[in-house]
């Protein structure tokens, strides 16, 4: 197998994107692991297939293969399991469902332990060779961005001919809709939190950001755009706090939109007036804020008897929600990240009067966004004016989305959930039963259109 992967580094340097083969032959990726039919955390999947490129490990778990294709983002981590890979999996498969496409959920986690790679050609050469092995055993695989791995990745690995059906959330210049530039996530979320606020007897007034990114930074200019006064914001530099009142989010999101991550810190350092800079991120969890958005990892709060084991499967900076609930007096929280709260800390939460917004109730604008993108691709990449279209589409489709979840979620009742997943069953349920009834012959890519063009028109 070693062999297989090797000349297949090798042939890339043939096509499109020679500097991504030139790197690709450097890693000499090593076929790991393949597995079918496996329990990860108590729950069955469909496939896990692992690769190692050096000293880094990709790792891809498949949750489901119901559907004709399975989409899901790819993160670049300093340490990252098989747990938490299937964690996530699971939850792209209900974020589908949730959000009315006929796709199952995969996740793929790239840990570099020694360090994240430094330039965007190092980032697709691991993605491609890793992509290529997850495709040669299941073809119906679709990577998306995610932590660490943006757009300009997923377009240099998209120049590779044969993984331009697989790769999703391009730039525009690639026939992508530059989900993160236009922040899709976020209109999601703001979406969701709209929503939401409406379910309380007073208006919120102050938020607090985690991960201020493609997600984050995004979020936090809507939430200033609506009179929210952003309190604090984090990044994997720090936290930034308002000494009284809000952050100048305006300023921040215009640094952010030019220099990328790395604003953050550059902006703090200038210590603008009324501010403070931590150099623990995880200051921002004693911030008081009446809006909390996690925009960043998975397993942030737990109940206190869970912690430890978070913090050895998933997160090892996992938070005590007891705590935070009681330094913070947060009323919403809107879940930017997947998986940033354990169960028993939502229901925690829940019973205490905080409305909680699940991550796939909410957080689906970046997989619509990159599922509209790619069932469209042929059309994007002639036309520029089709780009813009789709784009209108497809936020129109994100905002009405999310509004009728967010309403139907809180009109069921037991734990928060519990509801979520019965919501998603129950349009997994529905898709399940219309693309039966399309011919065999039908591509996967029509499906996809009919399926969209459904979600326009409701």
């Amino acid at each position: 197998m070693a062999a297989r992967f090797r000349h297949a580094a090798a042939v890339g340097a043939e096509a499109p994107g020679a500097i991504l083969a030139a790197t690709a032959r450097r890693h000499d990726p090593l076929l790991m692991r393949i597995e079918r039919d496996l329990e990860i955390g108590g729950e069955r999947f469909a496939l896990l297939v692992e690769t190692r490129h050096g000293d880094v490990v990709a790792r891809t778990a498949v949750h489901d293969q119901s559907f004709r294709r399975r989409i899901g983002g790819a993160r670049f981590v300093r340490k990252g399991d098989v747990a938490e890979v299937g964690h996530l999996a699971s939850g792209m498969t209900w974020k589908c469902a949730a959000a009315g496409l006929p796709a199952d959920g995969e996740k793929s986690v790239i840990s570099c332990p020694a360090g994240l790679p430094a330039t965007t050609a190092e980032r697709a050469a691991i993605l491609a060779e890793h992509a290529r092995a997850v495709r040669d055993v299941d073809d119906g695989v679709i990577f998306g961005p995610d932590m660490n791995n943006g757009e300009e990745v997923m377009s240099l690995v998209s120049e590779q001919a044969d993984l331009l059906d697989h790769m999703t959330g391009l730039a525009g210049s690639h026939g992508g809709l530059s989900i993160d530039t236009r922040g899709y996530t976020a209109i999601g979320l703001a979406a969701g939190i709209r929503a939401a606020r409406r379910l309380l007897d007073e208006p919120l007034h102050t938020a607090s950001i985690q991960g201020f990114g493609a997600v984050g930074a995004h979020c936090g200019r809507l939430l200033y755009e609506s009179g929210v006064a952003v309190r604090g914001a984090s990044a994997v530099q720090g936290a930034l706090i308002a000494d009284d009142g809000a952050l100048p989010v305006g300023e921040m999101f215009a640094a952010w939109q030019t220099r990328g991550d790395v604003a953050f810190a550059e902006y703090a350092a200038r210590q603008p007036d009324g501010t403070h800079f931590d150099a623990d991120p995880d200051a921002l969890l004693s911030v008081p804020a009446e809006i909390f958005v996690p925009a960043a990892r998975t397993g942030v709060l737990a109940m206190p008897h869970e912690i430890q084991r978070v913090r050895e499967l998933e997160n090892p900076n996992c938070r005590d929600v007891t705590h935070f609930l009681d330094e913070t007096g947060v009323r919403l929280i809107a879940q930017g990240a997947n998986h940033p709260l354990t169960p028993a800390a939502e229901q925690y939460l829940h019973e205490r009067g905080v409305i909680v917004l699940p991550d796939y109730i909410v957080n689906c604008g970046g997989l619509v966004g990159c599922y509209f993108e790619w069932a469209y691709r042929d059309e994007l990449l002639r036309s520029a004016a089709k780009r813009d279209e789709m784009h209108g589409l497809a936020l129109r489709v994100i905002e009405r989305t999310v509004e009728r979840n967010v309403d139907a979620l809180f009109a069921m009742e037991g734990p928060i959930r519990e509801r979520s997943r019965k919501l998603a069953e129950a349009h997994r349920a529905r898709l399940l039963a219309r693309c039966a009834r399309f011919d065999a012959a039908a591509t996967s890519h029509a499906i996809a259109r009919a399926c969209l063009e459904e979600l326009v028109a409701a």
